[in-house]
Order: C-alpha cells, then structure tokens, then sequence
C-alpha cells in the first residue's frame, strides 16, 4: 500500500501572533505558499510550544505580546544549540528593539505594516539560509 503525502516536505513554521486578524492572515498566506503552520497567541504558548521539542524550521514572533513577549522568548532560546531562526515582527521598530532582537539572535527583525509578499520572500530566503538537519 502506497503512503500518501509525507507533511515533513513542507516547512514547518510555528507563528506567535496576539492580533488574531494578522495571525489568520499571516497563516492563511503562508499556508498557499506551501508551508505548514502552527499558531500561538502569545509568549507563553509559543514558549510552551518550542519546550514540547517539535521540530519547526522556522519561528516568526512578534516581539510584543502578552504573557511574555517574543524578545523574552528569543533570549530564553539563547542558549539552546539546534533552535530554528526566528523572524520578529514589531509595531515598534526603534533602533533599540531591533539591536535587542538581533543580539538575541532574531535572523530578521521586520516592521509592521508589512507587504505580505515581502514577508514570504523573508521567510524563504531565512529557511533556506538555515536549513534543518536530516531527519533519521
């Protein structure tokens, strides 16, 4: 008997949004692009989330959130040695918060609004400059 689709050849993406019409949105486009998404609706469930030990090729967070924010969580990740890259996405995108984020080892830090095509273009070029090691 012949296995169907095998899921583990689309990316998978773990999206930590709080504003429910951006994460549907953001999921409903990265989705048609052909990766796989699991949403989170703040800090602590996204934390929760990479703590379960799921493999996910990319991480895109946005850095304020309830609970705890995504730069938290980016920090807390810090000393994890396979972690997938993150994309953090700000409202406020001072100098200050991207220095922040990208000392804490944020691939891409992106300011909202943002184009959408834009946003799958990053996510491309992120998941591809760090691709995940083989699965056994």
């Amino acid at each position: 008997m012949m296995e169907a689709v095998c899921l583990d050849t689309h990316p998978h993406i773990l999206l930590a949004e709080d504003d429910a019409a951006l994460r549907e949105l953001l999921d409903f486009t990265l989705t048609r692009a052909g990766y796989l998404v699991t949403c989170c609706t703040n800090g602590l469930d996204l934390m929760e989330r990479l703590e379960e030990g799921d493999p996910f090729d990319l991480i895109i967070s946005d850095l304020r959130m309830p609970a705890l924010t995504g730069l938290e969580v980016l920090e807390m990740q810090l000393e994890k040695r396979q972690r997938p890259p993150f994309i953090c996405m700000t409202a406020f995108g001072d100098r200050q918060t991207h220095e922040l984020a990208e000392r804490f080892g944020a691939a891409v830090t992106i300011d909202k609004p943002f184009d959408l095509d834009e946003m799958i273009k990053l996510v491309r070029k992120t998941s591809l400059r760090n691709p995940q090691p083989e699965h056994s």
